[in-house]
């Protein structure tokens, strides 16, 4: 096992049919190698470059470990695709509910899904209150009035 953190892109556009993820071919996100002398955003920027993706917006949205390793988790938003590369796939993204921890940890599971659904919320709240993000995601402003982000729910400690 690398003790290192990962770097996954959950890449995502939209189009007249709403908000799509691409991905490679067998893998649910694409990754990017721990380099610790570059800004991981660069090396997002980088992998997602690599595949013939252009990025316009990337943030860094969560974190979660996965088998045993720290994964660093950035959307990626990218103009519509003429043409998908032919190493990648591409799906609708739907809506999920969060995954829920508790006040001092995080949930047993996280499904994909749910990081993009806490990913979206994210970017919802950004888009108000950015200006970058806002000028970047201009055309998302229907698309991301659905996703609130909540208050957090778990104030205090964990019961006993």
């Amino acid at each position: 096992m690398d003790d290192r953190p990962a770097l996954e892109a959950i890449v995502l556009y939209l189009d007249a049919t709403g908000i799509r993820h691409v991905y490679p071919h067998g893998r649910e996100t694409l990754r990017a190698p721990w380099d610790p002398d570059l800004d991981p955003t660069e090396s997002i920027v980088d992998a997602v470059a690599a595949v013939g993706l252009a990025p316009v917006m990337v943030h860094s949205t969560s974190w979660r470990v996965v088998r045993r390793q720290v994964v660093l988790t950035f959307l990626v938003v990218i103009d519509p695709p003429g043409a998908l590369p032919s190493s990648c796939e591409v799906e609708q993204v739907t809506r999920a509910e969060l995954a829920r921890g508790r006040a001092t940890g995080g949930p047993e599971a996280v499904h994909l899904s749910q990081v993009v659904e806490h990913g979206l919320r994210h970017l919802a709240w950004l888009v108000a209150e950015d200006d970058a993000i806002h000028e970047a995601l201009a055309a998302w402003g229907a698309a991301l009035s659905t996703y609130v982000a909540e208050p957090f729910r778990a104030f205090g400690h964990d019961a006993p």
